[in-house]
């Protein structure tokens, strides 16, 4: 099959920067991290809200999560509707830091984020925006 056979064959499309903010935004909650743990991968399940070109979320202190600061991760959320056969997904690439500042620090707790699994998450990371991509497959 020729390439310009298989590329009007798909359905999938391409997000904008635009598209996959607001969707990182508004689109879920629940999102996953991906990382090397021990030379193996990793992807673990995050509450999350997005803060400006950032994501943040919080873990408890003894957790891997927690001493992935300074690394670079992946970080995936997604949405899909298998009855329409559609969905969407967006991968943001860039540094995870540790959220220091306590003004910062307590706006953060403020707010809506809090963790589904853990009581005592109460560390906050930050994965910063290097890269961002999103495709959707619209209902057919």
């Amino acid at each position: 099959m020729k390439q310009s056979d298989q590329a009007t064959r798909s359905r999938l499309e391409d997000l904008t920067r635009a598209e996959c903010l607001q969707l990182l935004g508004y689109g879920s909650f629940v999102g996953r991290v991906g990382f090397t743990h021990d030379s193996r991968p990793m992807i673990l399940p995050v509450n999350y809200l997005l803060d400006g070109d950032a994501i943040v979320f919080r873990t408890a202190g003894d957790t891997v999560l927690n001493a992935l600061a300074g690394q670079d991760v992946a970080f995936e959320v997604d949405d899909n509707r298998p009855l329409g056969h559609s969905g969407w997904s967006v991968v943001v690439q860039g540094p995870i830091q540790s959220i220091s500042d306590m003004q910062e620090i307590d706006g953060l707790e403020r707010g809506p984020l809090r963790s589904w699994a853990r009581r005592d998450a109460d560390h906050w990371l930050r994965i910063s925006i290097d890269t961002i991509s999103g495709r959707r497959l619209p209902e057919s």
